[in-house]
């Protein structure tokens, strides 16, 4: 059998070989993405001609015979014969999919030309449908990626290939229709013989949105009729195709931009679709998740037998028997951006001036440089954003073929990396990059917890060798200040007369931008760019990139010129979701990397009086719209009283926490990982943080800032009272997106300050209370993490809701008792001797208790009333509070204490 061979970026005389490997390996990797289109467009009963079905079913759908004679045989996996006519709907909103340069694969004339002759030409359709009965060596790249992603062994795969997906689950009684996706996190720690039917949670089937990201009880969301089920994956078709249309029409001519947008269109409206149905398996991975596995490891694996020219039969024979498995053809990039909360939270002598700019600034930077350093090991590398699997706080995962120059070509990358850091931040911030080799048998889910555990260990030695800094001769950095420190960060050279360094001044363009801006535009260094009032670039270019940002898809015509010239090389969406249940997709590709901001509204402006310690300096930025600045934050919880007088301190909360025993949780909490799964949970994981904690600060909470928020951490800081109540808003619904699961928690510390205390302190006090929170020198494990500081108090969050109760009794009270400031202060002192025991009147606390009861609070009622309340305030405040409580009934105390202010 032969096959087609176009010119290969093999071909020195071919022209432009890295934009040539960059596009084919961007159509392998669309082709690999929708390998399972078909079940997406198959569960929404698209219309199909029933012969052109029949026909597609015979051409890409496997045979099985129950005997030799072939009688009463039937195909299975019949979504792959819907693949070709669902991509037939996505095709007028796509690039070129049938004509002109379509390399590796072959176009519409090339496929006819060779009709009726000895060749096997594989078109991107044909590709991506064969998948279940691959032929040729295109095909079997994607077969074998599309298994490898699963975790599939063979004799497993030729089971599942077998299923029939329309018989309903054994255990559950539910078809493919009427599944909805299983949570992962629901599984964590659990024997991999939990079977469906004893799980309770599914993701109902919606686009991606922040109230999307949370499973419901079964009962809840899933169907028990096809013609409920078909109408729900019907509009959700119908709502995908449209999106698809918002994609500008100009950036179809350079496909990694487009297949960026696409891809970020392909989950928001398949993230809560079930991959795999038949064969028993668990839908439990969503489609977006295993087909973007599938594309990552599809794109590395074709560049990989491109590079070493085993695209034969012999490889089709290798990779179909699996005689290739322990060859090392992946290599595994990690990027980590390390010094985080030195580079956000650092420190000049006009830092304050400029703080909150400052804070968002340096937050949003974080996420950017660690985008931009992704995108240059992706155009290094000539890897499309498919290949990027994990993206999320100041981390990355990218799979990439393991050759020689692959390898070379990544220490440049890192050295330009360590380089740049050194020069703009003096070595105080960087981004690692660790890589592992890994064979198709590593991927196994017997064998796949070994490679990321491997992975990690290299990730964690990059860590200690940062800028490869022994390497060096000499001194390491020649720096000089001519014109001083920076103001805004000490340790950093003033470029210019005013005394800042161009680092800084882009951080406050950012803090004043990101309020007003929705999309940022990254072009090459040497781009020429005008700025004007729609378009502003930053100063300093980052690893050899441009940024800009702009409110407006309109300029240049939504960027078009750019866009068919090829100068715009990427365009990020970046706007927050103005309700819980907005889909999250504008038409361009979107990245959770923004924070919230409170600003100000017109009930503020008519309130200015709620405000005393409002700066002169402020109130030229003190309008509807605006950011508010942290002295008005610390205000917003003030309550007006009956004489129209303002109670309560003037106080900012900060709040900073992160999930507990993260790494063991990835690392061991699954019996069965595989590649797609670990992508699905650090997705899921990020998305809580990045997605619906900006949107519920938004809707619920609009006074709160959020810091940063990704990944498995935070850092807020709002109102002294509102970020309490936040913060257990927090802990309940993390705990319904981990489908109740007892073993998954974060811990939290939270620190009360006046608004003039410096950031970089605030940072460090909310570090120590997390600290205190995780408990690590507990004797009991069991009451380590899962807890909360607050006022030096530690609380677990399964009792958190015995303080609040205490806080609703002890507000009750005072009111209904008149209790006097001086009566509760001197409950803080009975909690102090009562938690002392080392104090040989402990035991006193009660009887000092009763006595200042009587005296201070029910001796001054009516008789008839003493008896209740004498009982009331025993058994409420004596034996609740100080006794059960005791330490942590300090917190409702300051808490009543702060509000009378």
């Amino acid at each position: 059998m032969n096959t087609m061979h176009t010119m290969t970026p093999q071909d020195p005389q071919h022209p432009q070989r890295p934009q040539y490997l960059l596009a084919a390996s961007c159509r392998v990797a669309f082709a690999a993405l929708l390998h399972d289109l078909g079940k997406f467009a198959e569960r929404a009963r698209i219309d199909v001609p029933a012969d052109a079905l029949q026909a597609h079913i015979t051409q890409f759908c496997p045979f099985h015979s129950d005997h030799p004679g072939g009688k009463n045989g039937y195909h299975s996996h019949k979504h792959a014969a819907y693949t070709g006519f669902a991509l037939d709907q996505i095709e007028p909103m796509a690039p070129e999919l049938i004509q002109g340069e379509m390399s590796p694969f072959v176009n519409r004339a090339q496929l006819q030309a060779t009709e009726g002759q000895n060749i096997d030409p594989d078109s991107l359709i044909n590709a991506a449908a064969a998948h279940h009965k691959p032929e040729t060596f295109l095909q079997w790249i994607i077969a074998t990626a599309d298994r490898m992603a699963s975790g599939f062994e063979r004799e497993e795969f030729e089971q599942y290939n077998r299923a029939k997906e329309e018989d309903p689950d054994a255990q559950t009684g539910r078809n493919y229709y009427q599944a909805r996706m299983l949570s992962l996190w629901e599984q964590i720690w659990k024997p991999s013989s939990t079977t469906k039917a004893s799980l309770e949670w599914r993701y109902p089937l919606a686009p991606m949105s922040a109230s999307a990201l949370f499973p419901a009880k079964r009962q809840d969301c899933e169907p028990g009729d096809d013609a409920k089920a078909q109408a729900e994956y019907r509009a959700l078709w119908q709502a995908f195709l449209a999106a698809l249309q918002k994609i500008p029409a100009s950036h179809r001519s350079q496909w990694p931009l487009w297949l960026d947008h696409f891809d970020t269109a392909w989950l928001a409206y398949t993230q809560a679709i079930p991959s795999a149905t038949a064969f028993g398996a668990k839908p439990e991975v969503s489609l977006y998740d295993h087909c973007k596995a599938t594309a990552a490891l599809a794109t590395a694996l074709w560049q990989w037998h491109e590079a070493h020219g085993q695209t034969g039969a012999e490889a089709i024979a290798r990779m179909k028997d699996r005689k290739d498995g322990d060859e090392k053809k992946f290599l595994l990039i990690q990027g980590d951006f390390f010094g985080i909360q030195d580079f956000v939270f650092s420190q000049g002598s006009e830092t304050q001036k400029e703080a909150a700019k400052l804070l968002r600034g340096r937050s949003f930077q974080v996420s950017v440089f660690t985008e931009l350093a992704a995108l240059k090991v992706l155009e290094a590398l000539s890897l499309p954003s498919t290949s990027q699997i994990v993206n999320a706080a100041g981390k990355f995962l990218i799979v990439a073929p393991n050759t020689e120059p692959v390898r070379a070509r990544i220490a440049a990358v890192r050295a330009e990396l360590d380089q740049w850091f050194l020069q703009h931040t003096l070595g105080m911030a960087g981004l690692g990059l660790a890589v592992q080799s890994a064979s198709g048998n590593d991927l196994l889910q017997g064998r796949f917890a070994k490679l990321m555990e491997a992975l990690f260990r290299s990730l964690e030695s990059v860590k200690l060798r940062r800028f490869d800094l022994l390497g060096h001769a000499g001194p390491v950095l020649d720096v000089t200040y001519p014109h001083g420190a920076c103001v805004y960060h000490g340790k950093l050279p003033a470029d210019t007369d005013q005394g800042s360094a161009a680092l800084s001044r882009d951080q406050i363009a950012l803090g004043t931008r990101l309020t007003r801006e929705e999309r940022l535009l990254v072009v090459p260094e040497s781009a020429p760019v005008r700025e004007d009032g729609a378009l502003t670039a930053l100063e300093v270019p980052v690893f050899g990139y441009r940024v800009l940002f702009t409110s407006s898809e309109d300029v240049s015509g939504k960027f078009g010129p750019w866009a068919r010239e090829g100068t715009l090389l990427r365009c990020w969406d970046f706007s927050l979701a103005q309700s819980m249940g907005e889909t999250l997709w504008n038409g361009y590709a979107r990245r959770n990397v923004n924070a919230y901001v409170p600003r100000y509204t017109d009930q503020d402006s008519a309130l200015s009086d709620k405000y005393p310690e409002r700066e002169a300096a402020d109130d030229a930025d003190w309008h509807p719209g605006m950011p508010k600045t942290f002295h008005h934050i610390a205000s917003e919880d003030r309550l007006c009283d009956n004489e129209g007088r303002w109670r309560g301190q003037v106080a900012l909360m900060t709040l900073k926490g992160d999930v507990d025993n993260l790494g063991s949780l990835f690392q061991q909490g699954l019996q069965r990982p595989s590649f797609a799964k670990t992508a699905a949970l650090s997705r899921q994981m990020n998305a809580f943080f990045a997605v619906w904690l900006p949107a519920v600060c938004a809707t619920e909470f609009p006074n709160t800032y959020t810091v940063f928020a990704g990944g498995d951490d935070f850092f807020l800081i709002g109102p002294w009272r509102s970020t309490q109540k936040l913060a257990a808003r927090m802990a309940e619904q993390f705990q319904i997106a981990m489908a109740r699961n007892p073993r998954i928690t974060f811990s939290a510390g939270m620190v009360m300050n006046k608004p003039g205390i410096p950031i970089h302190a605030l940072a460090e006090q909310a570090e120590d209370a997390l600290d205190t929170a995780k408990g690590n020198g507990l004797a009991d494990p069991a009451q380590r993490k899962n807890a909360m500081v607050l006022f030096g108090q530690r609380v677990r969050w399964p009792d958190w809701p015995k303080v609040q109760a205490m806080q609703q009794e002890l507000d009750r009270l005072s009111q209904d008792y008149d209790l006097s400031h001086g009566y509760l202060y001197s409950l803080l002192r009975l909690v102090d001797l009562a938690t002392d025991t080392k104090n040989p009147e402990q035991a006193l606390w009660r009887s000092r208790f009763v006595y200042r009861t009587c005296r201070y609070v029910t001796d001054k009622l009516p008789p008839t009333q003493r008896a209740l309340a004498q009982r009331a305030l025993a058994e409420q405040l004596g034996d609740t509070g100080i006794d059960q409580l005791r330490g942590q009934f300090r917190i409702p105390l300051f808490n009543h204490f702060y509000s009378q202010r």
